[in-house]
C-alpha cells in the first residue's frame, strides 16, 4: 500500500486490458455518436419543414450556435457519466464512488471550495492584465443571449468538467497506479493525455499549442491536488469554475469557445512565451492556497516516488 492511498483503490478489481478499451470506448465516442443520432433527425426534419413550407431553413443557424454547441456537450457530458458509472460498476467490478476518494462520500464543500479558490485567482488575474492592457479587452455583454449563457453554463459544466476528471484525474491514473508504485508516473502520463487531446481547441497551431501547454499546467496542477489531498473534489471544482469562468466572465476569441456572449472577451494574441508562465503563477498560488500549512500531504506525491526507487536499490544490494 503506498501513502497516497486514492491510487490504491484500483487494485483488487478486474483489470485486465480489454476493460479499459471497452471503457475508453464506451465514454468517449460512444456518447458523441448518441448525442449526433438524437439532433440528426431534429435537422432533416427542419429541413424538410423548411422545403415543404417554402421558408428558411432553420438548422444550420441553430447549428452554428455556441449556445447550442454548449446543448450538445452537456448531453454528451451526461451520457459519458452514466456509462462510465456503469463500466465502473459492472466491467472493472468496483464501486463508483472509488474514482472519487477513499471514504466513500463525496464532499460537495470540497467542490465549492476549489471552485472559489479558482474563481477568486482568475478574477484578480484577469483583472491584472486588464489593467495592463485594457485594448485586448472588449466588453461583449449581451442581457439577451447572457441569462442563456449562464443558465447553460451552470448546468452543462458541472457535468462536462466532472466528467473529465473523473476519467482522467480518476480512473485513468488509477489505471496506471496499477503498473506502477510512482505517483509521478500516472501524474505525467494523464496530464499529458489531456492537454494532448486540447490541441483542436484553437483556431491555428501558435494558439493550440499555447492551449495544450496551459492545459497541460492545470492537468499537472489538478493531478498534484487530487493527489495530495488523496481525492478528487477539489480538483472537480476547480475544473468545473475554469470552464465557466472562461465561458461566462472572460472568453476568448481564439479559445474553445469563441463566440460566446460572454460579459468581456479577449482579442489579444496568443503567445506561449508570457501566457504560460503567467499561467504558472496561477497555478502555482493555487497549489500554496490548498496545501496551505499541509505540506506533508504535497511532499507524499515525491516522497512515494523517492521511496520506491530506495526499496529497487536495497533489493538489488540484497
Amino acid at each position: 500500500m503506498s501513502r497516497i492511498t486514492f491510487l490504491d483503490n484500483a487494485s483488487g478489481s478486474k483489470n485486465t486490458w480489454w476493460r479499459y478499451i471497452l471503457t475508453i470506448i464506451l465514454t468517449w465516442p460512444v456518447p458523441m455518436a448518441v448525442t449526433a443520432v438524437i439532433f440528426i433527425p431534429v435537422f432533416i426534419i427542419l429541413g424538410l419543414i423548411a422545403l415543404a413550407t417554402n421558408t428558411p431553413d432553420m438548422s444550420y443557424a441553430i447549428a452554428s450556435n455556441p449556445l447550442f454547441e454548449l446543448v450538445l456537450t452537456g448531453i454528451s457530458a451526461a451520457i459519458s457519466i452514466l456509462l462510465l458509472y456503469l463500466c465502473i460498476e459492472f466491467i472493472h467490478k468496483r464501486k463508483f464512488i472509488s474514482i472519487i476518494n477513499t471514504v466513500c462520500r463525496v464532499d460537495w464543500v470540497r467542490i465549492l471550495k476549489g471552485a472559489g479558490i479558482w474563481f477568486a485567482i482568475l478574477t484578480v488575474g484577469s483583472l491584472i492584465e486588464l489593467i495592463i492592457d485594457p485594448s485586448s479587452v472588449k466588453v461583449t455583454f449581451n442581457p439577451s443571449t447572457f441569462i442563456f449563457l449562464l443558465l447553460l453554463s451552470l448546468l452543462v459544466f458541472p457535468l462536462q468538467a466532472s466528467f473529465e476528471e473523473l476519467f482522467f484525474r480518476g480512473y485513468l491514473m488509477q489505471a496506471v497506479g496499477v503498473l506502477t508504485k510512482k505517483p509521478i508516473i500516472p501524474l505525467m502520463v494523464t496530464s499529458v493525455i489531456f492537454a494532448a487531446l486540447h490541441f483542436w481547441n484553437g483556431t491555428d497551431t501558435i494558439t493550440s499549442v499555447d492551449i495544450v501547454l496551459q492545459v497541460f499546467i492545470i492537468g499537472i496542477t489538478l493531478g498534484i491536488i487530487t493527489l495530495g489531498e488523496n481525492r478528487l473534489e477539489t480538483a472537480m471544482g476547480v475544473h468545473i469554475a475554469n470552464n465557466i469562468f472562461v465561458s461566462v466572465v472572460v472568453n476568448s476569441a481564439s479559445g474553445g469557445f469563441e463566440g460566446l456572449p460572454s460579459i468581456l472577451t479577449s482579442y489579444g494574441t496568443p503567445n506561449p512565451v508570457t501566457d504560460v508562465p503567467i499561467f504558472v503563477l496561477y497555478a502555482l498560488a493555487l497549489i500554496g492556497v490548498v496545501f496551505w500549512n499541509k505540506k506533508d500531504m504535497l511532499l507524499n506525491i515525491f516522497r512515494d516516488t523517492v521511496d520506491v526507487e530506495l526499496d529497487k536499490i536495497e533489493a538489488k544490494e540484497i
